[in-house]
């Protein structure tokens, strides 16, 4: 998945803490697409705030 918001440039580090249960589906899912869990969590976060840009404008 591309999306402007995520070039893979200029990277800013920071802790996140997940629920345990959340971070196991994460690691799963990760893992079944063949990417980093990075990766994955950053995915889920383009695709939301794309999709919450798209409700907003109409």
């Amino acid at each position: 998945m591309h999306d402007v918001l995520y070039t893979g440039r200029k990277n800013v580090v920071f802790n996140l803490r997940l629920p345990e249960r959340m971070d196991d589906e994460i690691r799963k899912q990760a893992e079944m697409d063949g990417i980093s869990i990075n990766s994955a969590i950053v995915q889920r976060l383009a695709k939301s705030l794309r999709e919450e840009r798209t409700s907003n404008a109409a």
